[in-house]
């Protein structure tokens, strides 16, 4: 291959990089609305082969790197146009020789490092132990090939993390200072830091802490929702949540439906601090109410914690245990969803077929299901959960009437077919975006429940 082809090749590619992180720094100026000129070849369909075209973009990008906040580019990475490993891999690449190497630079690595492990690496969060040769490999293509070695400073984040293992909740960890040694330990290695075999410590520190923090919400989310069931089941309609900055009379209803808001914090960072401190506050706001109703049932509905509402039993009272199955009877398509989680965290599960138990039915979940309930967050992963959840409570609704019970068919395939249709406009966007793995999980999940819903419309006739 001559030199000018080799040369040809080389120039597409720059392009083809170019263009892609162009998609996500426009993205970026406009969101934010940002005083940064828009690039005037990139905005240019038509690639060039001039060199100084190239060198002119790679400097638009460099003045753009210096005005770029880690808070800017984490908000718009969570988006479902953005945060795919080949766009992590395209920035990092791009930031890592940045100069100067400040607290900025520093900050966007501590940041993308981790989410680009997560992405070719995932975890369960009930992991504890990451081994440094797994991010060894794992950050090759970004680093390059790098040896593993320890450095003076690699036992302290050692301790720091073993430190947040053993932490029990979110507000304890807040309240122990872990998080801000580990900054100071890092803001304390100077140039060091940058250094691509300390980028490996200083990244398996920092995945050590994500899963720390996703452990500690995932409990403190259990305790509540548990919380919220027995105050339910005891006729309590409102807490008093004013000492986390809600109302004096908080519906449970709200906030149950906080419970889904507050797992969105842990992917923006560690260091969104207020959010987990106000499910720290609401966790022992609900836990103080069942303790202050356990121990004066007839006047804890007058207590400073609990309120007892004229309408508290509308809902037939339930009472659950962590980790166990619940009846159909008593749940909605939500609740499927969080009963579901609870059974695939607490037997730790990762990505692989699992079982779970809702009512008197068990279902078998596919290992692309289960992961969408350990591991996701985006809109593919939602439309899973409610698509298998939809299918446990249908499938629970056909074993329950073929037993001679009374339960409620109708609205479960009401359900059922609602849910059906969304995943199946799910289907047709990831096809759009080119997003085939998605696309196929998908389609499989639809195909299982509407197999489901037409076996249940012919026992209905």
């Amino acid at each position: 291959m001559s030199t000018a082809t080799v040369s040809l090749i080389e120039i597409a590619a720059e392009w083809r990089t170019a263009r892609r992180l162009y998609a996500f720094y426009s993205g970026l100026i406009r969101e934010f609305q940002l005083e940064i000129p828009y690039c005037k070849e990139l905005e240019n369909p038509v690639d060039r082969a001039e060199r100084e075209v190239l060198d002119r973009i790679q400097e638009w990008f460099d003045r753009s790197d210096r005005h770029l906040q880690v808070a800017q580019m984490r908000q718009l990475l969570q988006s479902q146009r953005f945060g795919d490993e080949e766009l992590l891999r395209a920035l990092l690449l791009r930031q890592i020789p940045q100069q100067p190497r400040d607290e900025n630079l520093r900050d966007k690595l501590d940041y993308l490092l981790v989410q680009y492990f997560a992405a070719v690496a995932p975890h369960h969060p009930h992991d504890t132990e990451v081994a440094g040769t797994e991010v060894q490999q794992a950050l090759r293509p970004v680093l390059g090939q790098v040896p593993l070695r320890d450095f003076p400073w690699t036992k302290e984040l050692e301790n720091i993390a073993a430190a947040v293992d053993r932490c029990s909740s979110l507000s304890e960890l807040l309240e122990s200072g872990l998080v801000e040694l580990g900054r100071k330990a890092k803001r304390n290695l100077g140039d060091e830091y940058f250094r691509p075999e300390a980028l490996i410590q200083i990244t398996r520190f920092n995945f050590r802490l994500r899963l720390g923090f996703f452990r500690l919400m995932h409990a403190d989310l259990h305790a509540i929702r548990n919380a919220i069931r027995q105050l339910d089941a005891n006729g309590v309609a409102s807490v008093d949540c004013r000492e986390a900055g809600l109302g004096s009379e908080e519906p449970l209803a709200t906030l149950r439906t906080l419970c889904h808001q507050w797992k969105k914090p842990f992917r923006e960072a560690y260091r969104a601090g207020q959010s987990f401190r106000q499910l720290g506050i609401v966790r022992n706001i609900v836990t103080v109410a069942v303790k202050a109703h356990a121990a004066n049932p007839a006047g804890a509905s007058e207590s400073t914690f609990a309120k007892r509402g004229a309408d508290s039993q509308l809902e037939p009272p339930v009472a659950v245990e962590p980790a166990t199955p619940v009846s159909l009877q008593s749940v909605n398509l939500e609740q499927t969803i969080e009963s579901i989680a609870e059974q695939l965290f607490a037997g730790k599960q990762k990505a692989t077929i699992s079982t779970v138990v809702i009512g008197n039915t068990k279902e078998l979940l596919a290992s692309w299901e289960v992961k969408a309930f350990v591991h996701g967050a985006d809109a593919t992963c939602v439309s899973l959960q409610r698509a298998v959840a939809a299918r446990c409570l249908l499938s629970d609704c056909v074993n329950s009437a073929k037993a001679g019970q009374k339960y409620p068919l109708h609205a479960a395939l009401e359900c059922a077919h609602s849910e059906a249709a969304a995943v199946q406009e799910q289907v047709a966007r990831a096809k759009q975006r080119g997003d085939i793995d998605s696309a196929v999980s998908l389609a499989a999940t639809t195909k299982r429940l509407l197999t489901l819903i037409d076996a249940t419309e012919k026992l209905k006739q």
